[in-house]
């Protein structure tokens, strides 16, 4: 059973769970588009910080090898 929650249009709470639902088609595809775009962005920062972890670890190489080459001048 479902029940209009009060100064919303398309809010309804579940009397049997206590939940809210929105039956607002343009608000659901909105958070729809929101969760992808942070979840775009998350993904996109993940490869970031992969990216600066190899950088990162080719800088520390290259500087071990500079090193072994000065070292055996």
């Amino acid at each position: 059973m479902y029940i209009k929650v009060e100064g919303s249009p398309s809010l309804y709470r579940d009397m049997t769970t206590g939940a809210i639902i929105n039956t607002s088609e343009e608000e659901i595809k909105r958070a729809r588009e929101t969760k992808k775009l942070h979840l775009q962005n998350k993904k996109e920062q993940q490869e970031v910080y992969s990216e600066v972890a190899s950088l990162k670890n080719e800088i520390t190489q290259l500087k071990q090898m500079v090193k072994e080459l000065l070292e055996n001048k």
